[in-house]
């Protein structure tokens, strides 16, 4: 007998015992980080600390190790940003290729769209002065096209609009300044290919007034005078303000060509592309020659693009909140109370609440009390009721 109770007592101290140490290990377990995870912050923090190629370590062994965690695409995509933020030529043509293959990899991630909102970045942050080479500058526009293209619904889609005009500008001014150079040799095919492109392809150009004034010397050079009174014209309907339009109408007249009246509406639309004159600074010379050498220092457009993003979503929460506030204000105005006192025949006195949401309503309601009440009076008395007292 007591063999059994010393074996009943030695197992409810073990079950306990294991109870224990089962409910100690579930909670060690839970407070364990996946290694995944783990690693992702071990290369964001050498991220911030600007050791790069640390954190590009960290990034790669989660992938190759995890190839199927979730923190796999925010891996790649960190990656990325390591070669974005150290800079420099080499590491931005690395950025970019691991952005692209990003996209290529995660099409459907939210992030897909900053992917190539960073490649736009990049290759503006590396174009250069309209006098030098335009391979960035050509690279940033097919990279706005094909963002407008992949993601027509994207927030930043306004923001790659204004870049695209941006680098138009560029590539407008570069081509303005090689045709001119074949014009002043007498190349004027050469000059008309570059004018003529600048037409065509960049409408939004501010120059424009220039661009057809050039095009229309060199074809009224090249025995032309029918093309060359087109863009003279397109000066003066459009470009009134411009100070290329008295000598575009003295061209006019000395061609025996009609002067065609000014378009305020188009002309409005012109002036409203210019842009603002830059006021003088004694180290403007040094600042373009810096930019000519690659060293102007640009904003990075993409900080530019998420802030703007940001800023119109805030905006946005605030109109709706305040629209929010108004209609629960006009709510609360339109709710009305309106109490009635009556004196029945024995002489009690009787009282009734309306509450409505309107003035309109509140009549209604008491109409239709008030027949309510004498629907019953008559029940009462057969006829109708007594007058009420005062």
């Amino acid at each position: 007998m007591r063999s059994a109770i010393r074996c009943v007592f030695i197992g409810v101290i073990l079950l306990y015992s294991s109870a224990g140490c089962v409910q100690k290990s579930a909670k060690l377990q839970k407070s364990v980080v996946p290694p995944d995870k783990t690693l992702f912050q071990t290369g964001s923090d050498y991220l911030k600390k600007g050791q790069y190629i640390k954190s590009r370590l960290a990034f790669q062994t989660l992938i190759s190790t995890y190839p199927d965690s979730d923190m796999a695409s925010e891996a790649y995509f960190a990656i990325a940003d390591s070669f974005y933020e150290e800079g420099g030529t080499e590491n931005l043509l690395q950025a970019e290729d691991q952005y692209k293959n990003f996209i290529v990899f995660f099409p459907t991630s939210p992030k897909a769209s900053d992917a190539q909102m960073k490649v736009i970045s990049l290759n503006m942050r590396m174009m250069r002065a309209p006098d030098r080479d335009q391979q960035y500058s050509d690279k940033a526009l097919r990279e706005i096209k094909k963002f407008l293209q992949q993601f027509p619904d994207s927030d930043y889609v306004p923001i790659a609009k204004q870049f695209k005009i941006e680098v138009e500008e560029s590539l407008a001014r570069a081509d303005l300044g090689v045709g001119q150079f074949y014009a002043d040799r007498g190349n004027n095919a050469g000059a008309r290919g570059r004018f003529q492109t600048i037409v065509d392809e960049y409408k939004s150009f501010s120059g424009l007034d220039d661009v057809y004034f050039r095009l229309a010397s060199v074809f009224e050079k090249s025995n032309n005078p029918e093309q060359a009174s087109v863009y003279y014209g397109r000066i003066v309907a459009g470009y009134p303000f411009s100070r290329f339009s008295d000598d575009a109408k003295a061209r006019l007249n000395a061609m025996a060509r009609p002067v065609p009246p000014v378009d305020t509406q188009l002309a409005a639309a012109n002036q409203a592309r210019l842009k603002p004159a830059e006021g003088f600074s004694p180290l403007k010379p040094f600042v373009d020659f810096g930019k000519a050498l690659g060293f102007g220092g640009p904003p990075d457009r993409y900080e530019v693009a998420k802030k703007s993003v940001e800023a119109e979503r805030a905006k946005s929460v605030e109109v709706a909140a305040a629209q929010g506030g108004a209609d629960a204000k006009q709510t609360a105005d339109d709710i009305q109370i309106q109490t009635t006192l009556r004196k029945s025949a024995s002489g009690e006195t009787q009282e009734s609440t309306i509450l409505g949401t309107s003035s309109a309503d509140a009549s209604q309601s008491g109409a239709a009390n008030q027949k309510k009440s004498t629907d019953k009076s008559k029940k009462k008395y057969g006829k109708k009721p007594p007058a009420s007292t005062p």
